[in-house]
């Protein structure tokens, strides 16, 4: 794994979009990204570490409200994206490194929920917050630990330029 690692996430239409009839112009494929000018049709290419698609192609849990892929689609859901950067990260912090990550775009970019998410789809924050304590009354429980834990999680928001 790179030092550095960067994600785009396609969001599904918000209430607003759809009213307003918009046109999707991004498509993804593995870690690339495309981008069609509306005007023009040009189709511009990005590469990134990963791509995800999660713009449709998912059905909603009617019970816990978990949006999951559908058969055939390449949906990505929460546990993707937990699987894909979270986990590797927790394990980078295991080993003793210090660890960021750092979302960015602008307001209703979908920021806040991949990386909290809602209930039914809790985003990487607090799922690795659940796993880092699994994994630490794992060690603790263990007769022959000699490991002593010491979380610190800090989180800052900037918006409107304020922090």
């Amino acid at each position: 794994m790179s030092s550095v690692q960067v994600a785009v996430r396609c969001r599904p239409f918000n209430n607003r979009e759809k009213q307003m009839n918009s046109h999707l112009i991004v498509e993804m494929n593995e870690g690339k990204t495309y981008l069609t000018d509306p005007a023009s049709g040009k189709k511009r290419d990005f590469d990134f570490d990963k791509s995800y698609w999660s713009h449709d192609g998912f059905s909603t849990d009617p019970t816990t409200g978990y949006m999951s892929p559908d058969p055939g689609s390449n949906y990505a859901d929460q546990d993707k994206v937990f699987n894909d950067f979270g986990i590797p990260l927790l394990d980078n912090a295991f080993e003793g490194y210090n660890v960021c990550m750092f979302a960015y775009g602008q307001t209703g970019s979908g920021k806040s929920y991949s990386i909290v998410g809602y209930p039914g789809n809790l985003g990487i924050i607090p799922r690795s917050c659940v796993e880092i304590f699994r994994r630490v009354n794992e060690r603790e429980n263990n007769p022959d630990n000699v490991i002593k834990h010491e979380i610190t999680l800090s989180m800052i928001e900037i918006y409107n330029e304020k922090v």
